[in-house]
């Protein structure tokens, strides 16, 4: 096969569009995957605000239990104290 100048050019001219448009898709593959970070980034700060959300309210229920107690302070003493149980088998569940 002869190649002559008609055919090279073509070439060439095909080979500079397909550069370019590679060039174009590593652009918006880089643009995306800086957006897919971002997403990534914003997810986990909802996430932990979430957690800490979800430690407030439940702080705000047992205080809200304690206080609305028919037992008085001794039934406030001893939710407090099967609190600090829990809490003390949780720390020793880490442990392990």
């Amino acid at each position: 096969m002869t190649w002559n100048n008609t055919t090279i050019t073509d070439f060439e001219g095909k080979l500079h569009l397909l550069i370019h448009e590679y060039k174009q898709k590593v652009e918006l593959n880089n643009e995306l995957t800086r957006r897919i970070e971002e997403k990534e980034n914003a997810l986990k700060e909802l996430q932990m605000r979430c957690v800490a959300l979800e430690n407030s309210y439940n702080n705000l229920k047992q205080a809200k239990i304690i206080s609305l107690s028919d037992n008085g302070i001794e039934g406030a003493k001893e939710k407090i104290t099967r609190l600090v149980r829990e809490i003390d088998r949780c720390i020793e569940s880490l442990k392990k």
